[in-house]
């Protein structure tokens, strides 16, 4: 029992692989804006995280194959697309992980924005050691604690008399952002690779208990940020947070953006060389930690968001448009994953139950609603939701007819 406890904590790497600058960001501005009205929308993401997740992690548990092999035994295309679409998710991702960790340094000390540079440097040392675990262990810890003062704070926020519903208002575009920043797109290979061991139980238990930690400190995030006078600055965040910790917010919220940051700044690019390794290597040579390739991919997403960090852009606005666009992918990730769980050849017996396949299209429609209704809304900002209704329904009619070939193919 105490062993199969102990497999199901691995899981915590999840919860600590969402709650980053973006996830602060987001839901502080969620906060901000509608309060209480955004919860159903976190606790949705929430839910389609653990069952798209749930279903990756079977995948590859039941199987015995990695991620990279299920999918390259598809077709070489389906990989390098694949790949394409977590590198340019990690690339949005890494700008926002860098000015976060910057904005977390200016919380305590006053630095100019080029410092992100001396960040970025020190994220390339890291990287190119190689030798990451040490330091993400000890940057999760200050992560950690960040939550447990947010958690602390909204709790105090229940109790109290003020309204907690934020401007009252509810967009898109930050529901997108909050999928988006809860169901991480690299995340789908760390839950791969954390599956390997385990039997489903502890698999299933380690990944409820992971989305239910992430889930709380999130809706705490929320709570906090509903009761905020205006959220334009982290500062504005901190001034929000003294009634709870008093003059030891700006520390306390500073030194957790900055580590959630800076191991984020780690993680992201890192997770890109490994999507590589995984999704496009021919042998294990080909994408070895120190082989050109393998640097090159890290060393490429580290470049990009360092370029965007030292643009004069509001540090929020480049946060929250990172989670929005991880999120706009999310439709066409649902759909391989759905159709990928439903395959007998790979899973037998353990292919997707009818009410998992239901969940999982009500799910994938949803995301794909929102982000047509948000994409067409920007090209015509008086549409009245007829097209993202079309568009919606064709994306279901094509992804019900591949789940059905799926299912009525012979094993």
């Amino acid at each position: 029992m105490k062993a199969s406890y102990s497999r199901a904590l691995v899981w915590s790497l999840i919860a600590a692989a969402f709650i980053g600058p973006g996830t602060v960001t987001t839901a502080a501005k969620a906060g901000s804006q509608g309060g209480w009205y955004y919860t159903p929308y976190l606790l949705l993401a929430a839910v389609a995280g653990l069952l798209l997740m749930e279903m990756v992690a079977r995948i590859t548990l039941v199987s015995g194959q990695s991620l990279g092999q299920v999918l390259g035994h598809r077709g070489r295309w389906l990989a390098i697309i694949c790949f394409g679409a977590v590198l340019l998710g990690c690339m949005a991702y890494q700008a926002g992980n860098l000015l976060g960790a910057l904005s977390g340094a200016q919380l305590l000390v006053p630095v100019h924005r080029l410092w992100v540079l001396l960040l970025g440097a020190a994220a390339f040392a890291v990287l190119w050691k190689g030798d990451t675990k040490i330091i993400a262990r000890a940057l999760s810890a200050i992560v950690v604690l960040m939550g447990v003062v947010f958690v602390v704070s909204a709790s105090l926020l229940l109790v109290g008399d003020g309204p907690l519903t934020g401007s009252e208002t509810v967009t898109s575009a930050t529901i997108i952002g909050l999928v988006g920043t809860t169901i991480v797109p690299y995340n789908f290979f760390l839950a791969a690779g954390l599956s390997k061991g385990q039997t489903l139980g502890e698999m299933r238990m380690g990944l409820a208990g992971s989305f239910l930690v992430g889930g709380i400190i999130t809706i705490s995030i929320i709570l906090v940020g509903s009761v905020a006078v205006s959220f334009s600055s982290f500062a504005d965040l901190a001034r929000t947070l003294d009634a709870s910790l008093g003059g030891l917010s700006k520390v306390v919220l500073g030194f957790g953006l900055f580590a959630a940051g800076f191991s984020s700044a780690v993680t992201a690019p890192l997770a890109a060389a490994l999507a590589g390794r995984e999704l496009l290597g021919r042998k294990e040579t080909d994408f070895a930690n120190t082989s050109l390739w393998f640097r090159g991919i890290w060393g490429g997403v580290l470049l990009v968001g360092l370029l965007v960090a030292c643009l004069e852009l509001n540090i929020i606005s480049v946060i929250l448009a990172a989670q929005v666009a991880n999120g706009l992918l999310l439709p066409f990730i649902a759909a391989i994953v759905l159709v990928m769980a439903n395959d007998r050849s790979l899973l037998g017996e353990q292919v997707n139950t009818w009410w998992q396949n239901i969940a999982g299209v009500l799910v994938a429609g949803f995301l794909a609603y929102k982000n047509f209704d948000l994409l067409i809304g920007k090209i015509s900002p008086s549409h009245d939701g007829l097209w993202a209704d079309v568009l919606t329904g064709t994306y279901g009619i094509v992804l019900l007819i591949s789940l059905w070939l799926m299912v009525r193919r012979p094993r």
